[in-house]
């Protein structure tokens, strides 16, 4: 469904972040996010579900009804994957060790095994396995 529904996305300059189904067969809700450095607006999202539920009705990816949701990730998402953490560089996150530490600091580097924040810790970088939960703190 990425394959699908990616070109469309990026025609609107910005990113897709994930796409999330849930639900029961014959009624499913496709949850798609999406990410634009400068934010995204409601009427991006109407725009881009319109024409998502237009491509749906064409390519029928998906077989009974449906809930279509086109949304931003939010800060209260966890940073998982690598393009979550891209997208919180330079910002204030927190990170929850599986130990229970918890660290604040600025996300200065990361990458597939690693994070770094500033100021530094005590450790120079933190394991991503170790990682139970990472969110991007708000910054006043």
């Amino acid at each position: 469904m990425i394959a699908l529904v990616e070109p469309l996305i990026v025609e609107h300059g910005v990113e897709l972040v994930d796409i999330e189904l849930s639900g029961n067969r014959g009624s499913q809700l496709v949850r798609i996010l999406v990410h634009k450095d400068l934010g995204v607006t409601l009427g991006l999202c109407e725009s881009i579900s319109r024409e998502v539920a237009d491509l749906f009705d064409v390519e029928e990816p998906l077989t009974g009804s449906y809930r279509l949701e086109v949304t931003s990730p939010g800060l209260d998402r966890p940073l998982d994957t690598d393009g979550d953490f891209a997208r919180a560089e330079n910002h204030l996150i927190k990170v929850v060790l599986k130990s229970g530490q918890v660290y604040k600091g600025r996300l200065i580097n990361f990458d597939s095994d690693q994070i770094w924040l500033e100021p530094e810790i005590k450790t120079p970088s933190i394991l991503r396995a170790d990682i139970a939960k990472a969110f991007i703190e708000p910054e006043l």
